[in-house]
């Protein structure tokens, strides 16, 4: 599952211009006073302004080199203030064979840096943006868990691990969809999960309109 375009919306656009561009150091094109584009290696992340009495947050991940994640970890460090659960600033996960960290940008979305040491793409210098390869997946709340897995299923798609009624990653190790309930407290962090509008283009499906 190719994710090739992501469109998600804010009530801050600017200060998501300038963190992104700026503290983070990544590629921005496009930008207006409504919207901006944002280069994440094969995706094209779009952020669009929008009125809202709550400011939407997301999460979303970046998949980084399988053997760069210190370094990634060092970068991240660097610039922003990272997640943490308990004493931890980073996740291992057995089931997925995946190491990961989090940080938040000022709109409160979640982003993830997650290296996943089944796939071969090694890079052979240092860390950088240009090694951020994609968007490798995208949070997707809702209030019935396996029937939005279903209908995901219909598009093509394909449960990926263990499902349960909180908690589903849909897609393969390329791109997911992580369905979670609303409600649901997110990985690293105390915000819990919410329904908001996004736009994702995936290679061989299509554009989808969620939210």
């Amino acid at each position: 599952m190719m994710i090739e375009e992501l469109k998600l919306y804010t009530t801050r656009l600017e200060d998501l211009k300038h963190f992104y561009r700026d503290t983070l150091g990544m590629e921005v094109s496009n930008a207006t006073d409504q919207a901006f584009n944002l280069e994440v290696g094969g995706t094209k992340m779009i952020f669009k302004s929008c009125e809202t009495d709550r400011e939407p947050f997301y999460h979303v991940a970046w998949s980084i080199p399988t053997n760069r994640f210190k370094q990634a970890k060092q970068w991240a460090a660097s610039r922003v203030v990272l997640s943490r659960e308990g004493d931890r600033e980073e996740m291992y996960s057995t089931n997925w064979n995946s190491h990961s960290l989090y940080f938040e940008d000022p709109a409160g979305n979640i982003i993830e840096l997650i290296a996943h040491h089944r796939t071969q793409n090694e890079s052979d210098h240092d860390f950088s943006t240009q090694d951020i390869l994609q968007v490798c997946e995208i949070g997707l709340v809702t209030e019935d868990v396996l029937s939005t897995v279903n209908e995901l299923q219909r598009i093509g798609l394909t449960r990926w691990g263990e499902v349960s009624d909180t908690f589903a990653p849909v897609g393969d190790v390329h791109g997911l969809f992580i369905v979670v309930k609303k409600d649901r407290t997110w990985f690293f962090s105390t915000q819990k999960a919410e329904i908001y509008p996004l736009e994702v283009s995936i290679r061989g499906v299509g554009k989808l309109r969620i939210g």
